[in-house]
Parts: C-alpha cells; sequence; structure tokens
C-alpha cells in the first residue's frame, strides 16, 4: 500500500533531479554604465549603445548581464556587492576623429543608440521565451551598433577598453582594443565587443581556482 503512494512520488523527484542537473547555471555578469569621452552627441547615448551590445553577446543558455546605475567605478563595486555579483564588468569607450586640417583629435560618440532590456530576460535562452528575448537583445543590438556607426567617417578610430573583475576584485580580462575606419557609416563597436564579449565568456566559464 505504502509502496504504491511512494513509487510515483520517488519518480517524481528523480524527473525533478535530473531535469535540475541539465539545466546549466548562468554566469550572472553585472554590466556597469560605459565611460565615455564624447565632443557630439550625449554619454547617454553612448552609453546606452555599448550595454546594448555587450548584453546581446553576454545573453544565452550559460550567460546573463544585468545593468548597474552607478558611473564612478568605485560607486559600481559598491553597487556590485550590495547586488551580490560574482563578476563585475566595466568599460570604457572612446573614438576620435582627425580634423580636415590635420591638427588635433575630436572625440564623439554617434547618437541614437536604441536602448534594450535583454538583461530582463528570464529562464533559460534554449526556452521559447529566451529564443524570443535573445533575439530581441540582438535586434536592439544591431540597431544600435548601426546608428552608432551612422556617424563614422573614414579613418575614426575607435577604442574600447574591458575590465572584468570577480566580487572579491581578482581581475580576470582587462584588455583594451582600437579599430580605425576604413569607410563611413562603418560599423566598428561590434567587432570591438564580440572580442571582448568572447574574452568575458571564457574567463566565467574557468573553473575557479
Amino acid at each position: 500500500m505504502n509502496a504504491r503512494f511512494l513509487a510515483p512520488a520517488f519518480v517524481a523527484l528523480t524527473s525533478a533531479s535530473v531535469a535540475a542537473q541539465a539545466t546549466p547555471t548562468r554566469a550572472h555578469i553585472c554590466l556597469a554604465p560605459a565611460s565615455v569621452e564624447t565632443a557630439a552627441g550625449t554619454a547617454a547615448d553612448a552609453m546606452a549603445a555599448v550595454r546594448a551590445t555587450f548584453t546581446s553577446f553576454l545573453t544565452g543558455p550559460t550567460l546573463e548581464v544585468a545593468p548597474l546605475s552607478s558611473r564612478l567605478a568605485s560607486q559600481a563595486r559598491e553597487e556590485a556587492k550590495t547586488s551580490n555579483c560574482p563578476y563585475l564588468l566595466l568599460t570604457t569607450l572612446k573614438q576620435t576623429r582627425k580634423t580636415s586640417g590635420g591638427g588635433g583629435l575630436l572625440s564623439r560618440a554617434a547618437a541614437g543608440a536604441v536602448q534594450q532590456s535583454a538583461y530582463q530576460v528570464d529562464g533559460a535562452a534554449s526556452s521559447a521565451a529566451g529564443r524570443v528575448a535573445t533575439g530581441a537583445a540582438t535586434g536592439a543590438a544591431t540597431g544600435a551598433a548601426t546608428n552608432y556607426g551612422s556617424a563614422t567617417q573614414t579613418k575614426d578610430e575607435l577604442a574600447l577598453t574591458t575590465h572584468l573583475e570577480t566580487a572579491d576584485g581578482k581581475v580576470l580580462v582587462d584588455m583594451t582594443q582600437s579599430r580605425k575606419a576604413e569607410s563611413n557609416g562603418e560599423d566598428m563597436l561590434t567587432p570591438l565587443v564580440e572580442k571582448a564579449a568572447t574574452a568575458v565568456a571564457d574567463a566565467v566559464s574557468k573553473p575557479a581556482k
């Protein structure tokens, strides 16, 4: 009698355990607003473009991004601690342009970056809802990067610094990349972020030593 009631319960518990083991744990990365140097557009436009593009690359079955609001690095670290963030991602973006006369450098950030909300995605990206949300993040990032690059002129240079650290301050990634535009309207942001995001994803996937 008891065995008949216990058997279904045991099967249910076993199935739940197997399902839990099959669902990968996602690395939670807190992304601080980018530090931006710009003489055109707004800092908010550039920060939104960086956040959208990083979030699109770092959203998946084993990765998720949460935005922070503190712009100072010191305050971002404090916010990350109170939010129990295992990883903190800090970025710096600078776009420079040589004047036609060859003198001086002008920094500028493209306007019209599209705000996105991929960081609000719940559930695994492999689920139907996850795939829709990931697709939305990719679309938003594409729009942001396209708008960002629309003001690019040939020979403009874009530099991106990426710094990833753990909750205890251990630096996992610290890299700076730059790219020079070969044509007007070129999207330089996406390839830089893709390389940086790959380094971040590799770093958080390594077992802790």
